[in-house]
């Protein structure tokens, strides 16, 4: 039985051939001009005479090997060698009919013609494996880039799921702290215990919504800050300041979610709680060229001694794990001492100046 798709994969194969670029086109009439100079210089006939023949065979030969593409598919080499060898026939068949020799005018020279199909072949060869090799190389190369946005997407993926689980549970201990405060407070301090239960509300007023948010603002992010901030001031007593700095155009900046409050939870818990005195934390924002800048600088016990905590570093390192999964090299975070005494954690985003 006929295969009635046979014709039209057929049809489709030859009108392939005839795909190029007009690069490609020039690169190949390019190449084809400097072997018709080559040869032209033992060649006592006008150089249109190589010239022509060298294009004939040059671009029929181009023909074969894009209606072969043996890029595409098994034994690519082999595809490659038979559409060389087919292109280099039919080469000199055109070149015969091109310049109107008689059959016996090619008999009589058959030693230079096949000399000359044997040189077509070479050089078809040489020329069509370099393409060959090139878009080999380029393909690649993009199924190696495309693998890695295909990593980087899951990585991305599985630290926002990560985040996901990380805001369903809302910090329970801190919660739990909290409250056990305010009903402390109930009974030694009432106003106490009132100020702190509007900070607790301001507080899940500004984290509640995030819960499924896959992203937020630079605004709504400062003001979760400043809510946690006002609990534990409310908590700590007057060991703890703090300060929050940033622009009202920078507010409706894209921000991913929960990132900067588990820089000012470090701080706290690394930096101000373990001293003595206390200290003061200053969050500030600001923009630098194409750059969204935000710091948390804390006045505590510093860098050195914080790290000898437990736990310490563990929370910096999944901060710097979500930068690389959402922004990949266009993320940065630094943490530098602070002179005399404390600690920066400095953020660095891409701005959307759509925003």
């Amino acid at each position: 039985m006929v295969n009635p798709a046979a014709p039209s994969t057929t049809l489709a194969a030859l009108a392939r051939g005839f795909r190029a670029s007009w690069l490609t086109f020039a690169l190949i009439a390019a190449i084809n001009t400097g072997i018709a100079g080559i040869m032209w210089i033992d060649d006592p006939r006008p150089f249109w005479h190589p010239l022509v023949t060298v294009q004939i065979y040059g671009f029929t030969i181009a023909y074969c090997v894009n209606v072969a593409s043996p890029w595409e598919g098994e034994r690519a080499l082999r595809r490659l060698v038979v559409a060389v060898a087919i292109g280099s026939v039919a080469g000199i068949l055109l070149v015969i009919l091109a310049k109107g020799y008689t059959w016996e005018y090619v008999v009589a020279r058959r030693s230079n013609f096949a000399y000359n199909v044997v040189l077509a072949f070479f050089n078809g060869f040489v020329v069509s494996l370099f393409f060959y090799l090139k878009l080999a190389a380029a393909r690649a190369q993009a199924k190696l880039a495309r693998a890695e946005a295909e990593r980087l997407l899951l990585s991305k993926q599985a630290v926002e799921a990560e985040l996901k689980l990380m805001q369903a549970q809302v910090e329970p201990h801190f919660l739990f702290n909290t409250l056990a405060s305010v009903q402390f407070l109930t009974e030694t301090d009432p106003p106490g215990a009132h100020r702190l239960l509007g900070h607790l509300i301001a507080y899940l007023r500004a984290a509640l919504p995030q819960l499924r948010a896959e992203s937020t603002t630079l605004g709504k992010e400062l003001e979760l800050c400043e809510a946690y901030l006002s609990i534990l001031r409310t908590r700590i007593g007057p060991r703890l300041a703090f300060a929050v700095d940033a622009p009202d155009e920078l507010r409706a900046q894209p921000f991913p979610p929960n990132l900067l409050v588990s820089l000012v939870e470090n701080a706290v818990k690394h930096g101000i709680e373990p001293s003595a005195d206390g200290g003061t934390i200053s969050v500030q924002a600001r923009r630098d060229g194409d750059r969204l800048v935000v710091e948390v600088i804390d006045t505590g016990r510093g860098m050195v001694a914080a790290g000898a905590g437990p736990g310490g570093g563990v929370g910096l390192a999944n901060v710097r794990e979500r930068l690389a999964a959402l922004y990949g090299a266009r993320g940065r975070f630094t943490l530098s001492p602070v002179e005399p005494r404390g600690t920066r954690a400095a953020l660095e985003i891409p701005i959307d100046d759509a925003a």
